[in-house]
């Protein structure tokens, strides 16, 4: 499907939504669902807060559909009000959670399958130091990684997303990637030594 056909898609979908099409909010939900749920998991690291921050997120998005002008792709929008909802729930709490295991996909951990049982501990160790080292990151600074390695955003979306500018996303991402840059290092001379 080319992008445009997908965007004339989306945009009826969104009209159907705009009427209170049941079954059109129902697929505008299965098609963003599960996107949204890894973004809140990200940020929240707890699945049962993450599970709410997405009803929440729909339940706004679908109140101010309205307001969705077409500016940006409905996604970005989409997930900016989960992102400002995730965060909403970390202040609630306040204290602020970290990223450990929260994404089933990790490059620490690739073809885990196919490796020793001593490797796949070792592997573990190195995945939990990875996190460790981004929770360690101030939240302006780790949600950029996030966003861009994790859920593989241009950094375009990064910015619409967290409403800053292409160059400070740039800037943040070469400050956080400096910062990782020695714990990184560690973890590889660690796999290499295991090797």
């Amino acid at each position: 499907m080319s992008t445009d056909t997908k965007q004339t898609v989306e945009a009826e979908l969104i009209a159907r939504c705009r009427r209170g099409e049941a079954q059109a909010i129902e697929e505008l939900v299965r098609e963003h669902q599960a996107s949204i749920y890894r973004l809140c998991l990200s940020v929240l690291n707890d699945a049962d807060e993450a599970e709410d921050a997405v009803q929440e997120s729909f339940i706004a998005a679908l109140g101010a559909l309205d307001k969705y002008r077409g500016d940006s792709a409905f996604s970005t929008w989409l997930y900016t009000i989960a992102l400002n909802t995730s965060r909403g729930m970390l202040r609630k709490r306040k204290r602020r959670t970290v990223l450990k295991e929260t994404l089933t996909e990790n490059p620490l951990t690739d073809d885990v399958d196919k490796l020793t049982p001593e490797r796949r501990v070792l592997k573990d160790e190195q995945s939990r130091l990875l996190w460790a080292a981004i929770d360690d990151l101030d939240e302006k600074h780790r949600l950029p990684i996030v966003l861009r390695y994790f859920h593989e955003m241009p950094t375009e979306q990064i910015a619409e997303v967290l409403e800053i500018s292409v160059g400070t996303v740039h800037s943040r991402l070469h400050t956080a990637r400096g910062r990782l840059n020695g714990d990184l290092q560690r973890i590889q001379q660690g796999l290499g030594a295991a090797e």
